[in-house]
């Protein structure tokens, strides 16, 4: 016979039992709150990047308006029109 077989049995008990089920429900509280978190937080970048997106596509119409009005400005006060 070798040592291992030597050992006897493995007896595991009501209270090892609920301090691994509670450890568990914390681990799981955990993971909640954090995928929440992650949720929040993706929620924000995605607000951001179509706000960064919107202003991307209104500066240019912006300056096109502007350079527009500016000529036009220029143009009356030389008398071109």
């Amino acid at each position: 016979m070798s040592e291992r077989d030597n050992l006897g049995a493995v007896v595991i008990g009501p209270r090892e039992i609920y301090d691994e089920l509670v450890a568990m429900r914390e681990d799981v509280r955990s993971l909640s709150q954090t995928h929440e978190g992650v949720a929040r937080t993706l929620s924000d970048h995605e607000d951001r990047i179509r706000g960064l997106e919107r202003w991307k596509y209104a500066l240019p119409v912006a300056a096109v308006t502007s350079a527009g009005t500016l000529i036009t400005a220029t143009l009356k006060v030389t008398g071109a029109v």
